[in-house]
């Protein structure tokens, strides 16, 4: 009976409500590791790469855990002044590629991975883009704690079990962030997992928060409604239409149309696909390419929103804090 209660008890400990994450808007902290990922990432592989966030939440870790495959690549990383540690996990397909690249392979070629034990060679190679890694995390936490600077993550070992990269307890909150990589003209693609524990994000907002003591901010405003509007006007949601391709008939044409007609589209169709708000079709927000997740039908960015409409947001924000 002990036995059983014991189960019980922790099966209700993993699967307990998580916490909320101590810096808001960890999404934005996502979004923006990605960009500088690819900025850093291109001096390791010697080629451009392009990173989407597949997923940002805040999850149990033992759920976590038990969702990456051995043996594996798990780099543990040391962050100072933390009562924790952080874990990246890299998949066996982004090895493969990273290991190849690093060795002098074609970024123009795309050669399909297959499944090998992991060695140390391994591990020293995918060392620097572990490295990189950690380098834009730790700069995107920067901008959003409006902080001159955070301490550096360091790699500190290379686990293959999850058992023996044991980070924090295992039913303590973390935020696990999934990403997917293409790298090179040929859009070699891998996916990684990087998992911080919600008590090194604590350590990280109270060090910048000791910062902004020593450097008060004149444009600060604790008004909890100026807050709560501009919070508001973030939330604030936005339709948007992906337009796949563009096409001209003339009337009769339109009449003639039955179910089964088939409308031809080139072939460059799929590789720019222009996202537009509902009543604006002539003024294309921002432009992708279209493909798929998790067998969904998805856009991936290739252009960055226009910079009229970005600008006009900020004006809108500033405009909501003022009031």
């Amino acid at each position: 009976m002990e036995d059983v209660a014991a189960t019980v008890i922790a099966r209700k400990v993993a699967g307990a409500r998580v916490s909320r994450p101590p810096i808001p808007r960890v999404e934005e902290i996502a979004e923006d590791f990605a960009k500088l990922m690819d900025e850093r990432l291109r001096r390791v592989l010697n080629t451009v790469t392009s990173s989407i966030i597949l997923s940002c939440e805040v999850r149990k870790l033992s759920r976590v855990l038990e969702g990456i495959p051995v043996p594996a690549m798990l780099g543990v990383v040391e962050v100072p002044g933390a009562p924790a540690a952080a874990l990246v996990n890299i998949s066996n397909d982004l090895i493969y590629h990273i290991v190849d690249l690093r060795m002098g392979g074609n970024p123009e070629a795309s050669p399909v991975p297959f499944a090998r034990s992991i060695t140390a060679l391994d591990q020293a190679l995918c060392r620097a883009f572990i490295e990189a890694l950690l380098d834009a995390f730790t700069a995107a936490l920067a901008v959003n704690l409006q902080a001159d600077s955070v301490e550096p993550m360091r790699l500190r070992r290379f686990e293959q079990h999850v058992n023996m990269a044991r980070i924090a307890p295992e039913n303590a909150d973390v935020l696990a962030i999934s990403a997917a990589l293409d790298i090179g003209a040929a859009a070699r693609s891998g996916e990684l997992d990087f998992i911080v524990p919600l008590s090194v994000l604590d350590a990280y907002k109270a060090a910048a928060n000791l910062q902004r003591k020593d450097r008060p901010d004149p444009d600060d405003r604790r008004d909890i409604w100026a807050t709560r509007m501009l919070q508001a006007a973030r939330e604030a949601p936005v339709g948007l239409q992906a337009v796949l391709h563009r096409l001209r008939v003339d009337i009769a044409t339109l009449q003639a149309w039955t179910p089964g007609d088939v409308i031809p589209l080139p072939a460059t169709a799929r590789e720019r696909v222009e996202l537009v708000l509902p009543g604006r079709p002539d003024q294309p927000l921002a432009a992708g390419r279209l493909g798929a997740v998790d067998e969904q039908k998805a856009v991936k960015l290739t252009e960055p929103p226009s910079r009229d409409l970005q600008e006009g947001l900020r004006r809108i924000l500033r405009e909501r804090r003022s009031e």
